[in-house]
């Protein structure tokens, strides 16, 4: 039963025009026939890639490891993977053995960064051809190759003891080679370029879910339905 008219119509009209807007929202109406939660996780996907990136700070780091050498020998899960890690590290100037699933890896370890890092940075700039080129593999088949590879390799180092070349992996693999693979085929924006319609969408959140809360507050006013806090009863 209405017992406030005026303010159940407020909450009528602003509950109305909500589900108007919310409609609108989930309709295929954005860019590229998306709705606008896809259009809006996209642009905040590709402003966080735009903020994401540090291959040219761990290329650096790479070149502090030129001379590095280490030899290791790793496991792959059958011969087919144990042969595409053996044709990465041989292309990154690594001499290379392969022995049914184990792969026994010598040479520089900056080299072989810097290697893998040309290759993130070919992946997250959406390069899958310069990949395909150099290896015959997917980007993603590639990078995910590598990851693997140094995975086990940063094992074995750091059952060497070489905790110094175990921690620039670790480094490199976290900011580069992860977001590489994560990031790839998104587009890149940065959010200087994007001020205004960062401003909007972030309004827009809050001002929206305040429209639906008032909304809900005046058609429950205007039936009168509220909370009170109900008195605390006196003691015997």
């Amino acid at each position: 039963m209405i017992r406030n008219s005026k303010t159940f119509i407020i909450g009528l009209v602003l509950m109305i025009s909500f589900c108007g807007v919310f409609a609108y929202i989930m309709s295929p109406s954005f860019e590229g026939g998306r709705n606008g939660l896809q259009y809006s996780d996209d642009m905040f996907n590709s402003l966080s890639k735009g903020s994401a990136y540090f291959i040219g700070e761990e290329k650096r780091k790479a070149e502090k490891q030129v001379g590095s050498s280490i030899d290791v020998t790793i496991k792959a899960s059958d011969k087919a993977e144990a042969e595409k890690w053996g044709k990465l590290f041989s292309i990154a100037s690594a001499s290379v053995m392969i022995d049914a699933e184990k792969v026994s890896i010598k040479g520089d370890l900056g080299k072989m960064m810097t290697a893998t890092l040309d290759d993130s940075d070919a992946m997250y700039n959406n390069n899958s051809a310069k990949l395909k080129n150099k290896y015959g593999y997917e980007a993603r088949e590639t990078m995910y190759a590598w990851y693997s590879a140094f995975k086990k390799v940063d094992t074995e180092l750091k059952n060497q003891k070489k905790f110094k070349e175990s921690g620039a992996i670790g480094s490199f693999m976290k900011k580069a080679v992860e977001p590489s693979y994560n990031y790839y085929n998104i587009e890149i924006k940065y959010v200087r370029d994007n001020v205004g319609t960062v401003v909007f969408m972030l309004v827009f959140y809050v001002v929206y879910t305040l429209w639906y809360g008032f909304a809900i507050y005046y058609l429950f006013d205007g039936l009168g339905i509220s909370v009170t806090k109900a008195a605390k009863k006196s003691e015997a």
